[in-house]
């Protein structure tokens, strides 16, 4: 029997991620994809005799998610696949609608669903964020995921940043460092000031104390990380080991360690966060933090549901954390190894 063609086949015939084809494929609008990327996977997909699956009407209540931005990013495929998963357990249609972060396209976007009508509405941003939400919103069941409001009583999910890196903080610690950097963002995103928290919470927790001489905020790019090592380089007491705001920034931390002679984690160990897909194929394969974004997802999906289910019932402004799971992989060392 000769088997089907897959995203999976197509993705790697062309070189780009699951997600990619996906976006492609189901014609997602909104979508920041090349042209060339577009045109190579509609070209793989004919040439493998990929077919997408005949839709019929689906009668099934609607719920719709508003979302700030799509791209190819995994941490967009999660939001919307963890979403999508829970509405069709549930017997709900998700339909996904992108507003690109514009206040017309997002008023657009209410005035069809009003149109159709929905059951309710995922409130969705691609970067934990306080949000300020349109009085449009009050007219359906709302649930916000990935971000959060102080003025209205509306449920929302977020990750635990400030836990995540506090505990990859204390693994460090744990493996012997005590010369902790932490090289972090731009103040102004908010994961970025809940996780230099959790650094300073891990180290106060163990009683060494905080050098601000190791905290390095700056871009959240391969450049920026390779210019924070550099500054953390010129010290006269050096660091041993390195948690990392994101996953580019670790990135750019291995260049300049190389570029310096030092081995990654024999000399100096590293922690990235986001897990993005080049993480397990860095050299050495990067220990990181997976954000929870499908299990967020899911948790908004499931409790829009509630809400739908009993809309006289009081729904608390009530800020849910989920925890992020550590991918070990080979980049921390023991200090004695050090």
């Amino acid at each position: 029997m000769i088997k089907k063609p897959t995203m999976s086949d197509i993705a790697a015939a062309c070189g780009v991620s699951q997600a990619t084809v996906s976006l492609v494929l189901n014609n997602a609008p909104g979508t920041r994809i090349s042209p060339a990327t577009r045109e190579a996977v509609l070209s793989a997909a004919a040439r493998m005799g990929y077919r997408t699956q005949a839709r019929r009407i689906d009668r099934r209540p609607l719920i719709a998610m508003l979302i700030n931005e799509v791209t190819s990013s995994p941490h967009v495929a999660g939001l919307i696949d963890g979403a999508g998963e829970a509405a069709n357990e549930l017997g709900y249609l998700l339909s996904v609608m992108p507003t690109d972060a514009d206040e017309e396209a997002e008023q657009a976007a209410l005035s069809h669903l009003a149109t159709l009508p929905a059951a309710g509405i995922i409130y969705a941003r691609l970067i934990t964020q306080q949000v300020t939400l349109a009085p449009q919103l009050a007219e359906w069941p709302t649930v916000l995921l990935n971000c959060y409001t102080v003025d209205k009583p509306l449920p929302s999910v977020v990750p635990g940043d400030l836990s995540a890196v506090m505990k990859a903080t204390l693994s460090l610690i744990d493996a012997g460092h005590t010369r902790i950097a932490y090289i972090g963002g731009e103040d102004a995103i908010e994961a970025s000031r809940e996780r230099i928290k959790g650094y300073r919470r891990a180290l106060t927790m163990r009683d060494i104390p905080v050098d601000n001489h190791l905290i390095i905020k700056g871009r959240w790019t391969i450049q920026g990380g390779y210019a924070a090592f550099k500054r953390l380089q010129a010290l006269d007491d050096r660091p041993t080991a390195i948690c990392c705001f994101c996953d580019r920034i670790a990135m750019g931390v291995y260049e300049a360690a190389k570029e310096a002679g030092l081995s990654i984690p024999r000399d100096l160990s590293v922690i990235g966060f986001d897990n993005e897909s080049y993480s397990g194929d860095m050299l050495p394969p990067l220990t990181t933090m997976q954000l929870p974004h499908t299990d967020m997802a899911r948790y908004a999906v499931e409790k829009l549901a509630e809400m739908i289910a009993a809309p006289r019932m009081r729904h608390d402004n009530h800020k849910v954390k989920l925890e992020c799971e550590m991918i070990v992989r080979q980049s921390v060392a023991p200090i004695d190894a050090v």
